[in-house]
């Protein structure tokens, strides 16, 4: 396994904004944080509107609730709603999904619940459509369905030379089309990813200047089948 280290640079520089008040600069890029500076995360679990995470889940993952003095500048921003919980209390959500805490987050920038169980991500604050998977012994980047991610040691700077076989061994991690759309030069992207252009005309996810990759045999959320096949495929660990 080739570790990456995950860092702040920014590889392709497109549409980028300064951390706002209720966002942080983190070792994977800019998230939503609470007024004290804690790092916010959805819960895959919770359907749009509701929390199911209640009892000893609350316990570790605090939610955000609208009458916490740390959530009153949520107030002024319009991709955040409120979502009613079982015991009647009000809760931030971001686009329908409320947010919460992770216990052992001390300090503004950490990010320890990233990924917990694949069922936590952060709450980027970017377009950025990647992931962290924390698999109990090492955190890796995933996309959004959990299917981890490789880079291949052959490719060019920003630039895919993975083509033919081996793209279908090897599918690229596609930039959605609703981004693409509103115009890649209007992507924000933060903490070290990129976006570059393939041969076909397609957009590709980077991180550090490196195309990212799914492997064909992973086919289970976290699996990582395909680190060190042939010595040049690898996990980006952080």
């Amino acid at each position: 396994m080739k570790k990456l280290i995950i860092s702040s640079l920014l590889v392709v520089p497109m549409a980028y904004a300064t951390a706002s008040s209720n966002t942080t600069e983190t070792s994977v890029g800019e998230v939503y944080v609470d007024g004290a500076g804690k790092t916010l995360y959805t819960f895959s679990k919770d359907p749009v509107g509701q929390s199911v995470c209640t009892d000893k889940c609350e316990t570790l993952w605090p939610p955000l609730l609208v009458n916490d003095k740390a959530s009153s500048q949520f107030s002024k921003s319009s991709e955040f709603s409120q979502v009613t919980r079982k015991d009647g209390s009000k809760q931030w959500a971001l686009n329908g999904k409320p947010l919460y805490r992770w216990f052992k987050d001390q300090k503004e920038g950490d990010i320890d619940g990233a990924g917990v169980k694949g069922v936590w991500p952060i709450a980027r604050a970017d377009d950025v459509a990647v992931k962290l998977y924390n698999d109990g012994s090492r955190r890796y980047l995933v996309d959004n369905n959990n299917l981890t991610l490789y880079t291949f040691d052959k490719d060019k700077d920003n630039q895919s030379v993975c083509y033919g076989d081996c793209e279908v061994k090897w599918p690229p991690a596609y930039v959605d089309s609703d981004l693409t759309q509103k115009g890649i030069d209007n992507i924000k992207l933060t903490g070290g990813f990129g976006v570059t252009k393939r041969k076909d005309d397609t957009y590709q996810w980077t991180f550090e200047g490196k195309p990212l990759y799914r492997w064909f045999k992973d086919s289970q959320a976290g699996e990582t089948t395909g680190d060190g096949v042939k010595n040049v495929w690898h996990l980006i660990t952080q």
